[in-house]
């Protein structure tokens, strides 16, 4: 069983990494440096930058681990110059699947709201060199989320509906940034363009929400969607499409997190694509 696990790891199953680059006028990432790393028992994937130094980014990830195949959330140092993996931090590991370590700053303090879904709810945790558990953001398994505030008045919460990879957003309203979120809307898309990809960001003036295309598999690309309101109103109005930037993680491609003049995106590849149809259409 050990070999055939391995062997799927190998060949079969994604390999994902993280990058960092410079943004294009186009919302492109150019100059794109993928992460140098030795591990081979492991992957990382939804990159968001928490701080930097003169020389390093520190950067919050998924870590999945191939031989459980779950995730558990990591702090990477990765250098500036070269994107090269120096320190690696395991700040949170459960029993059950973690990924998108998201965060929000409010008064000063970091808190991060990690998707959890097994868990049936959505926890918060104070975030400093440790992370510590301190309530609960929402009593629902809110996948992917991600919180923006709206011209000093109200926060927004952006997820998905009961299909992860559907084509259904669900906005949650509160007063408070931390609790109190209540339905508000949802928007139906025509495509699976409704699980976002990475925190809302202003863009030539335009408040754009980064999503995932999953029309046809898991983290084809990531769909650009500007903001505009009708009243207290959400309208989301895709202005552009992007595939794999890159050949050497040509398959996929589902995280767009800017950072200053800076965006961290992540991409994935299989050791063999052949293999990998193959096995999957035998399985059917």
């Amino acid at each position: 069983m050990n070999i055939i696990r391995n062997l799927l790891n190998r060949y079969v199953y994604q390999d994902w990494n993280i990058a960092i680059a410079d943004i294009a006028d186009d919302l492109s990432p150019v100059n794109i440096k993928w992460m140098k790393h030795s591990y081979h028992d492991r992957w990382f994937a939804d990159p968001f930058i928490v701080d930097e130094t003169d020389e390093n980014y520190i950067i919050l990830v998924e870590e999945c681990m191939l031989d459980t195949q779950k995730g558990r959330l990591a702090r990477l140092t990765v250098t500036k110059d070269d994107c090269k993996l120096v320190k690696n931090e395991t700040i949170l590991d459960l029993p059950t699947h973690l990924s998108f370590p998201n965060i929000i700053q409010v008064n000063g303090q970091t808190y991060m709201y990690p998707e959890n879904g097994k868990a049936r709810n959505t926890k918060l945790y104070k975030y400093g060199k440790t992370v510590e558990l301190c309530g609960k953001l929402s009593s629902l398994p809110l996948a992917d989320a991600t919180i923006f505030k709206y011209e000093d008045s109200f926060y927004m919460l952006f997820t998905i509906g009961e299909n992860c990879n559907g084509n259904i957003l669900q906005i949650y309203r509160s007063n408070q940034p931390l609790s109190g979120y209540i339905s508000h809307q949802e928007i139906k898309f025509d495509d699976n363009i409704a699980r976002r990809a990475g925190n809302i960001f202003t863009w030539k003036g335009h408040l754009i929400s980064p999503a995932q295309v999953c029309s046809h598999n898991y983290g084809e690309g990531v769909s650009f969607q500007e903001i505009s309101f009708t009243g207290d109103k959400i309208q989301l109005n895709e202005i552009k499409r992007l595939y794999p930037p890159t050949k050497m993680y040509s398959e996929g491609f589902h995280t767009f997190n800017v950072f200053g003049d800076k965006v961290v995106i992540d991409g994935y590849r299989y050791g063999s694509k052949f293999l990998h149809d193959l096995y999957f259409k035998i399985r059917g």
